[in-house]
């Protein structure tokens, strides 16, 4: 069945060269023009334009323009039609040779006899409706009218609205998303087609793996202001970067609207905002926009510049089991290790500044994008764990502060040239994370007051806690730790595409297109940590010191006392709504006052540079990834669309890192660069076939990568005196092989109603895996001859292909034809199911003992099966808003549910998301002077938390608590 495909995509291409070689010699004539509305003047994108009684025509793009070419010569009737609107019939007469230009202006469908006035939120849902249906691709559509008209907070809570997306928040905003149950770094993020660089790391300074990062991108850079349009595309076509499994959110960036005059247009936004978790009105945003045309509406200039600052601290519980209990399967309860409480305070601030040029002639336009964003995150956790395995509290501190800065430019040449239409494109793009110098101080109390009452293993998390006694004067200074880190992506990148639209008959019309990109990528990683671990069993000289330079420091038994940190001014509220109190907040300042001192100490027990830790992870490198394809159209009749393509993309890595030996003494580095190539071969179809005017069915066959994460493929590997990490730079990209299937039903009435079954089968899907050995030779890299046992850490291809699938229902709607003032009601609901099987790797000694009293160790490599990681079972979004005269609302409800968070052979150990529901509201008045609008956001109005549940006991494993927020301001448009 395949294979059939595959000829069937190779010769359907070669058949459409012979057509495009045929056209050359034919005379033509071109159509241009634009749709827009008869009374408002505003464009329609994704309007249908069709020669009746042919299949020749087109669908208007994002300005509402369409270009019908080489259609041949003679009188034709044309139609324009577009959901939610009266289709309208025109006659027009075409001349070889020549171009003919109109505007084709449609009417609003309402009640007879009544004013038809679109409303803002009626006319983005038209617009989403209509590009959806009118794309090749399958993908989902938030437009530039709905973002403009009451926007989220940020573009990726606009995302998560989409059928088939999950958030991952961050403070209660949202920053990553997962879309089919893909994770962050399975999906692509682009601004006006640039992809963004990877520039997710952790702010926690004993993760260094997750510093090193991975291909994810942190959308919360990115403001709904300046946004044009969102696209969620889940099947692509063979001219888009194939390195994709989940889906490509594509924002389009705003440009100079077309006006009536050359007269300037300003937008200024100010708000504030209000944080319920921190009872703080500290939150702030203001964006300042310019758009003007000059020339006779040719030349286009759009400014934008943004700052805020928004709180994101959270009130954090984390809970650890583990089982004990092997003997009984299933039946087994995991014993309760820790119990965990974080108080985060966080705040960010960011700026950014956007400037789209644009300029149109007669044969193309040129196009210039830049945008820039910055954010400085600053975070304070203070927290307190119970460690019910050994009795002890542990408290602690971490100041961190992470600074990003996204810098994006693409210039982009479209050109009609004799028997082509070329675009060209040019991007740069930069991304740097730097923690400038992460602080920890940990704290031990040696006795939890947990001895002597009994198994507490099983216990709530609450329960457990409440027993634990905390006692400031028993608990002293144990730790001190470091980490500051700084990374950086930029990548060049040029495409160019040509196209040309062929006419074979009136009834067998299409286009063919081919083209390619090469991209250069360059990145590096740079960690410097240190630590004083021996302040708990030593550290003699250290307190000596710090005693010296702060006489009145209270000591207990040569120890730092903890009495020295607390800080009596810092509450910590109602933490998590009362259910829990966190005892003694730390005093911050004072910990970076002992850190200067301790860092004058070069003694063993002192503070100490982490020489290890400082160069064992760095690394820096570069990747090309180049890419040729071409695909053709065809367009049957009014009704069938077939595109069968292929795509051939290589990426050739090659990166320098560190690989340390433990051995006497210290530890012994080398350092290497490793090159590699991955080319593959990715043919792809799509088939949409409009058996009623009412009815489309769109069907979509894809084969799409993903290449493996940096912190996989750097050649590092660290041999220590019992394991080894190593890097596995020989890993292949993961392949999916993708299926869709969408059934749509619209009209003006109906709106639009989707259903859209998918199915991947992903091969060579990258895991972490652990497994033991003793024989290094299929390792000839690593250090050989040594006979031990090692717990060996890598990451490995998956051997055995994962299947997710799903079924995706939307139904947008608007009732224009109830009674005002019901008619100003717009309706949204998607809901989203997913399945998948996945085979995570399992290793486990196994020791058999002998007669004499010897034993044998035998390690069993096995797999076993669960869902994918991040993967939700339903998701549920709906929203209702509602228009008349001046006002604008909207009330959204996101429902998520089952979430997996945490794979393990155990059921007892796995854990996954409780039910989230989540509420919104927004609301605009428009006043009656200056163009101003008065508007009021309510996020997550009932407080919701983000619970993660163990499987088996259903108790607490994570929870995080942000509250409600709000936002009140004024928007000014002149």
């Amino acid at each position: 069945m395949i294979i059939k495909s595959y000829k069937f995509i190779i010769k359907s291409i070669i058949f459409s060269c012979f057509v495009f070689i045929y056209s050359l010699n034919a005379q033509t004539a071109t159509l241009k023009g634009i749709v827009q509305d008869a009374s408002t003047s505003d464009i329609l994108p994704g309007a249908n334009i069709i020669l009746m009684g042919t299949s020749i025509g087109a669908a208007s793009d994002h300005e509402g323009k369409f270009t019908v070419r080489n259609v041949p010569p003679g009188a034709y009737k044309i139609k324009a039609s577009y959901v939610g609107y009266e289709s309208k019939v025109y006659d027009i007469n075409l001349i070889a040779g020549r171009t003919l230009e109109t505007t084709f202006e449609l009417k609003a469908v309402g009640v007879e006899g009544e004013t038809v006035v679109i409303t803002a939120q009626a006319s983005g849902q038209n617009e989403a409706i209509n590009q959806q249906l009118s794309s090749i691709q399958i993908k989902n559509v938030v437009s530039m009218a709905r973002i403009q008209e009451l926007p989220d907070a940020n573009a990726a809570e606009s995302v998560g609205r989409l059928p088939g997306v999950s958030i991952i928040r961050e403070g209660g905003e949202g920053s990553k998303v997962v879309i089919r149950g893909l994770s962050p770094q399975y999906n692509q993020i682009t601004i006006d087609g640039v992809q963004l660089p990877g520039n997710v790391v952790s702010n926690d300074p004993n993760q260094q793996g997750s510093l090193v990062g991975d291909r994810a991108t942190n959308l919360s850079m990115i403001s709904s202001s300046m946004l044009g349009g969102i696209e969620v595309i889940k099947s692509i076509t063979p001219d888009m970067d194939a390195a994709v499994l989940g889906g490509v959110v594509n924002f389009g960036l705003r440009k100079a609207f077309m006006s009536n005059g050359d007269s300037p247009a300003f937008e200024l936004l100010t708000q504030s905002g209000y944080n319920n978790l921190k009872d703080s009105y500290g939150d702030y945003k203001f964006v300042g926009s310019y758009e003007q045309r000059f020339f006779d509406q040719s030349f286009g200039v759009f400014l934008q510049v943004s700052t805020e600052k928004r709180n994101l601290s959270a009130n954090e519980l984390g809970v650890s089991y583990q089982l004990t209990d092997k003997t009984h399967g299933d039946a087994g309860i995991p014993d309760i290790n820790s119990v965990n409480l974080n108080d985060k305070s966080s705040s960010r601030n960011r700026d950014g500044a956007t400037l789209v040029l644009d300029y149109e002639h007669k044969g193309g336009s040129i196009g210039m994008m830049n945008f820039v964003s910055s954010s400085d995150t600053k975070s304070i956790y203070r927290g307190e764990s119970i460690i019910n395995t050994a009795n002890d509290i542990v408290f602690s501190a971490t100041d961190a502060e992470n600074k990003l800065n996204i810098l994006s430019n693409l210039i982009s040449i479209k050109q009609e040239i004799p028997y082509f239409h070329v675009d060209l494109k040019l991007s740069h793009t930069y991304s740097e994370s730097r923690n400038p110098e992460d602080l920890t101080f940990t704290f031990w109390q040696n006795e939890a007051g947990l001895a002597n009452i009994g198994d507490l293993t099983k216990l709530p998390p609450k329960q457990l806690f409440d027993l634990a006694k905390p006692n400031a004067a028993t608990a002293d200074m144990a730790d001190i730790r470091t980490s500051k880190n700084f990374s950086q992506d930029r990548a060049l990148t040029a495409a160019v595409d040509f196209q040309n639209d062929f006419v074979i008959s009136n009834y067998l019309t299409g286009k063919i297109k081919f083209g390619g990109m090469f991209q250069y990528r360059k990145r590096s990683y740079d960690v410097n940590s240190g630590r004083g671990s021996q302040l708990y069993s030593g550290g003699g000289n250290v307190v000596t010191a710090i005693v010296k330079a702060f006489p009145s420091m209270i000591t207990n038994g040569g120890r730092i006392s903890f009495l020295n940190f607390i800080n009596d001014s810092y509450s910590y509220g109602e933490f998590l709504g009362g259910d829990y109190q966190i005892a003694y907040p730390m005093d911050v300042n004072l910990m970076h006052d002992v850190l200067a001192v301790a860092r004058t100490v070069s003694s063993l027990e002192g503070y100490q540079v982490d020489k290890h830790g400082s160069r064992i992870y760095d690394y820096h490198g570069s990747e090309t990834k180049s890419a040729a394809y071409a695909m053709a159209t065809f367009k049957i009749g009014d009704k069938i669309t077939v595109l069968p393509g292929a795509r051939f993309q290589d990426l050739t890595t090659d990166y320098f890192a560190y690989r340390g030996e433990q051995v006497p003494g210290g530890v012994q580095y080398t350092d290497t660069t490793v090159t590699k190539p991955n080319g593959y071969f990715l043919p792809m179809l799509h088939l949409r076939y409009e058996p009623l005017p009412w009815l489309q069915l769109h069907f979509a066959y894809t084969n799409t990568l993903n290449y493996p994460d940096y912190n996989a493929i750097i050649p590092r590997y660290d041999v220590a005196a019992s394991s080894i990490a190593y890097n596995n730079y020989n890993l292949k990209p993961a392949e999916s092989e993708n299926f869709d299937f969408v059934v749509s039903f619209y009209s003006n009435e109906i709106g639009l109603l989707t259903f859209n079954g998918f199915k991947k089968t992903i091969k060579n899907l990258i895991f972490a895996s652990q497994t033991y050995v003793t024989d290094l030779s299929p390792y000839p890299d690593l250090p050989q001859g040594k006979q031990q046992l090692f717990e060996f850490n890598t990451f490995i291809n998956n051997p055995i292909p994962i299947d997710i699938y799903g079924l995706e229902s939307d139904w947008q709607t608007h009732f224009w034809y109830l009674p005002e003032p019901f008619s100003g009601m717009v309706f949204n609901i998607n809901y989203t199911h997913i399945f998948s099987e996945a085979s995570y790797p399992r290793s486990e000694i196994q020791i058999t003992y002998n007669d004499d009293g010897t034993f044998e160790r035998t390690v069993l490599d096995t797999f076993y099966t669960t869902r994918m990681l991040n993967q939700p079972n339903d998701i549920l979004n709906l929203s209702l808003g509602f228009d008349y005269a001046g006002f604008s609302g909207r009330l959204s409800m996101i429902y998520q549910d089952n979430i997996f968070k945490r794979p393990d052979f155990w059921m007892q150990n796995r854990v996954n998301s409780d039910t989230y529901v989540r509420w919104d509201l927004s609301m605009k008045q428009d006043l009656p002077w200056f163009g101003i609008q008065l508007f009021l956001n309510l996020n997550n109005l009932t407080g919701e938390d983000d619970i993660d549940i163990n499987q088996k006991n259903k108790y607490t494993a994570y929870q995080e608590r942000y509250g409600m927020t709000g936002d009140l301001g004024l928007r000014i448009k002149l």
